[in-house]
């Protein structure tokens, strides 16, 4: 029975997954190219503001500017979306009994697949000049565990308690716009006084993507004690997220 139970949750993932990867752009022309097109256009617009500010501190800026974007994207896309989302799909929940964990992680996997897409494009580039060695995988792959398992356990956390609080689906989007700033997107961290820049490190995202600006634009190899820091506060907020929904998930019917 725990078996027939494990393979219906992975069906109806995928099933639900596919359903979000078909309806997010659908009868638009460009379809998932708009993943891209947003951080590029994002990149343009502050890359030739900020560009006056940090070109002589940071070579291939508008690599490194496009590259933290584009993880920006995933993240805040995947946050903003799954916090009402069980909320959004309440007509679906009153149906039909299923797990409501299916719901945030179909929009976190389809959002993935689009920015892993759109990564891989990257990746080609970086290839084809001559930029991206073993090592860069081997980086690469750390950083892509430690943002899906952050991304995943905040975000469960935000969609189980904006059931019972619908002012947590506000206080996020307020919340991430100081937070696009607290991260080392548009400025290398060097910018910060030495004395300050571990205020920057409680931030799970900054060695996040330091690294991968590391990779995109051979930009300064960020402290790796600061980017294991980063990767064991996700696994804290995972294994946070995970047993606040579950807790709380037996209550959603009556909270709907």
């Amino acid at each position: 029975m725990k078996l027939d139970a494990f393979y219906y949750f992975w069906e109806f993932l995928a099933e639900m997954t596919s359903k979000e990867l078909r309806a997010r752009y659908k009868k638009t022309s460009f379809g998932f190219l708009w993943m891209i097109i947003n951080p590029i256009l994002q990149m343009l617009v502050i890359g030739l503001v900020f560009s006056f500010f940090v070109k002589n501190q940071v070579d291939n800026y508008f690599m490194f500017l496009f590259i933290g974007l584009l993880t920006w994207s995933f993240f805040t896309l995947s946050l903003t979306k799954c916090t009402p989302s069980i909320f959004d799909q309440r007509g679906l929940i009153k149906k039909a009994y299923f797990p409501r964990l299916v719901i945030p992680l179909a929009i976190l996997l389809s959002n993935y697949i689009h920015y892993i897409i759109s990564l891989g494009l990257l990746l080609i580039v970086l290839l084809f000049v001559g930029k991206f060695t073993f090592t860069s995988l081997i980086y690469l792959l750390l950083t892509q565990i430690a943002l899906l398992i952050f991304t995943i356990g905040l975000s469960l956390f935000t969609t189980a308690i904006n059931v019972r609080f619908r002012d947590v689906n506000f206080f996020v989007q307020a919340l991430l716009i100081l937070w696009f700033y607290a991260t080392p997107i548009v400025y290398p961290l060097s910018f910060i006084p030495e004395q300050y820049r571990g205020i920057w490190y409680i931030n799970p995202l900054t060695g996040i993507i330091q690294l991968l600006q590391h990779i995109a634009a051979q930009s300064q190899l960020p402290d790796l004690n600061g980017f294991i820091a980063n990767l064991l506060t996700s696994f804290v907020f995972l294994l946070i997220g995970v047993f606040i929904f579950q807790r709380e998930s037996k209550n959603f019917d009556d909270w709907i």
